[in-house]
């Protein structure tokens, strides 16, 4: 209380002159400092406007990327089904050794085996695995340019090593797939 009696009388005491002067000066740093406020606040709501509208942007790009790339996913699924519908009989291992007929390459097969492997879609996998000896690299492109002509067969894995048993020649595992529906087995 002592406080304010004490500001009370110094404002009293006061000539007139001086206390426009100093009622001048409280108000214009109370003015300015209303000012200050003001313009702190639209100046962060500025930035954050810029902020959302960049999320924003960045968000619609990556929906219209995922959208993309769903459309892309659901067309390739359906170029699978109309693959897989043209021949429901399709035997990766029957297409296999008719292929080595064709050409010329059973003599050079030393092994094969052949393996379902069930997916979380609604395909099965099935896979052949294949080793060959004493081939040379003309079999080699032709038995995989073959295979890259059938849609339905994918190559999975290919390993080439130089045949330590005869000279310029290569021994050859090749892994190869296709998909079922999981309804043809």
């Amino acid at each position: 209380m002592t406080m304010i009696e004490k500001i009370r009388t110094l404002v009293e005491d006061l000539e007139t002159k001086d206390f426009y002067i100093y009622t001048g000066i409280f108000l214009t740093i109370c003015s300015v400092l209303t000012i200050g406020i003001v313009f702190q606040y639209y100046r962060s709501i500025n930035y954050l406007e810029k902020e959302i509208t960049e999320i924003n942007d960045y968000r619609e790009d990556r929906v219209r990327v995922i959208r993309e790339q769903a459309a892309q996913v659901k067309q390739q699924r359906n170029d699978v089904d109309a693959i897989l519908a043209e021949d429901i009989n399709f035997k990766i291992g029957g297409y296999f050794k008719d292929l080595l007929v064709k050409l010329e390459l059973t003599d050079k097969k030393i092994a094969e085996e052949t393996a379902l492997v069930d997916r979380e879609d609604n395909y099965r996998e099935s896979e052949l695995d294949a080793t060959f000896e004493d081939m040379n690299m003309k079999q080699l492109a032709t038995l995989l340019q073959e295979l890259e002509r059938n849609k339905r067969i994918s190559t999975k894995r290919l390993e080439v090593t130089k045949s330590k048993k005869k000279p310029e020649t290569i021994e050859v595992r090749i892994t190869i797939g296709t998909l079922l529906l999981k309804t043809e087995i």
